[in-house]
């Protein structure tokens, strides 16, 4: 009965090892290795041998298809961002204002600080300012609304144009330390090489079912 058992069990144990082996072999080694000067085969693994290519693929395809102006565009332009930035020059401009108005108060109260209206200033240029600061906050909103409008839709999309994503992708990937890269591949792809490697060994399982049933 041994006999019947021994060339599955045999190939489910070579093809689980071997795709094992192969998924390790992908990072493993980090460096290269040599005997008596000679560079041993398969050193370094695949992804540290061709780090550079691959960080340049990746770098190519994430600039061209995810991270590109147009989709950086419409994020933005879908975003809350514009209307912070709207509302953070709005409160800058009233700041400008209260100062100009508080600056014009003191000038004027100097000014008629010996004269019979000195009484009257402060209910003067409170009136006056109640009445000047809307006015100008108005317009200057509208004009902060509108330059705003057409400065991002002149200048954003140029803006975005000249970040040179896929240099700092590409050196990203290039500078990351090997072990921590295989780290996050094999993170977030734990289950599925798992999956890959248990596939290897019922694969062999078979292989080596279909080898006793031809020898039989």
């Amino acid at each position: 009965m041994i006999e019947y058992l021994i060339p599955p069990l045999t190939g489910a144990f070579i093809g689980y090892v071997t795709n094992w082996l192969a998924i390790k072999m992908l990072f493993r080694p980090y460096n290269e290795v040599r005997m008596f000067g000679i560079k041993m085969p398969f050193t370094p693994g695949l992804i540290p041998k061709r780090r550079d290519e691959i960080a340049n693929s990746i770098a190519k395809v994430i600039r061209h298809h995810l991270i590109n102006p147009e989709n950086l565009h419409r994020l933005f332009m879908e975003s809350s961002y514009k209307e912070v930035l709207e509302n953070k020059l709005n409160s800058v401009v009233e700041e400008i204002v209260n100062k100009l108005l508080l600056n014009l108060k003191e000038e004027v109260e100097t000014k008629v600080k010996i004269s019979f209206l000195s009484g009257y200033t402060d209910k003067i240029l409170q009136s006056l300012s109640d009445k000047i600061k809307p006015i100008i906050m108005e317009k200057s909103q509208q004009s902060i609304k509108e330059n705003l409008e057409k400065h991002i839709e002149e200048e954003l999309p140029q803006l975005l144009a000249s970040l040179d994503v896929e240099k700092v992708i590409y050196e990203t990937l290039s500078s990351i330390d090997i072990k921590q890269l295989e780290d996050i591949v094999l993170g977030f792809s734990e289950k599925q090489l798992k999956h890959i490697t248990y596939l290897g060994g019922v694969i062999g399982f078979f292989i080596g079912l279909l080898q006793l049933l031809f020898n039989y």
